[in-house]
Order: C-alpha cells, then structure tokens, then sequence
C-alpha cells in the first residue's frame, strides 16, 4: 500500500486533520519546527509520507503505520475490496 505525499494530502478531508498531521511531524521530529510551520500541505505529507504508511482511509479518520513496523506484519494484513 505505497503512497506519496499527494495521495496522503487527497485523503485530507478537514483541516483538523492537517492540523494532526502537522502535529504528528512535529511529534516524531521529522523536522525542525520552524520549516514545518512554513511547509505547504503538499510538503508536510511528503515528510509524513516518507515514514508511514497509510493503512486506511476513512471520510474524518486515517490510520497510518510506521514503514519498519509495516514490513515486518506486511504478510499478515488481509485486505478486503470490492
């Protein structure tokens, strides 16, 4: 389940939502404080995009995973589509 910035910033459905987002890269430190709060939307969910993985998609709620910890249960997930 690849995804890259702009796949992540279309799942972005209300601005709370891009307000945790921002949140989590501060959070997990993926950059200084003062370039994320001039970053565009589009650059803090390429930063974001490049540790986690979305898992889910819903209309107010996503669900991200670390990369590393996706890896290593990758095998296990099961996926159900239409």
């Amino acid at each position: 389940m690849g995804m890259d910035g702009r796949d992540l910033q279309n799942k972005l459905n209300y601005l709370g939502m891009e307000r945790h987002l921002r949140q989590l890269a501060l959070d997990d430190k993926l950059d200084t404080p003062e370039n994320i709060a001039v970053m565009s939307t589009t650059e803090v969910c390429y930063l974001v995009a490049e540790k986690y993985v979305l898992l889910y998609a819903e209309s107010e709620e996503l669900g991200l995973i670390d990369k590393d910890i996706y890896d290593s249960i990758s095998g296990n997930i099961k996926r159900i589509c239409r």
